[in-house]
């Protein structure tokens, strides 16, 4: 016989229990998560479009774009496309599904640096010392 207790909770039990809390509380346990042990990598492309005259940005991971005239507007587009998805994905996703789940760990990582732009163009490789493939 073993001298540890256990308690398994279930997927719905706890996603009925986040339901029945107000959003405060529900933004502060959210706030409290911890973020992946492990670094996660980001996927960010920028393609130009001669027909068109711009650039789509991409940041694939969580699935956010932009579109921008220069080089430059499509990468601060993204940077906000990102922190914007990554807001709604933590603070208003109570019950996510398999796909949104993937997105999700993403989110939770830009969430917690979005108060700094600086920090979010260097998760999405979008610093001043990033790699560009032409």
């Amino acid at each position: 016989m073993s001298d540890k207790l256990t308690l398994e909770v279930s997927v719905e039990q706890i996603a009925e229990a986040m339901r029945r809390m107000d959003t405060e509380t529900r933004r502060m346990l959210i706030s409290l998560a911890p973020e992946l042990a492990e670094p996660v990598a980001f996927v960010t492309t920028i393609t130009y479009h001669p027909e068109d005259q711009g650039y789509l940005a991409r940041c694939i991971p969580i699935d956010a774009v932009a579109w921008g005239e220069t080089l430059e507007e499509a990468r601060e587009g993204l940077v906000d496309a990102v922190i914007e998805t990554a807001e709604t994905l933590v603070e208003d996703c109570l019950n996510p599904d398999e796909a949104l789940c993937r997105r999700l760990c993403y989110a939770k990582v830009v969430y917690h640096r979005r108060q700094s732009r600086d920090d979010v163009r260097a998760l999405l490789g979008l610093s001043e010392d990033a790699i560009y493939i032409p």
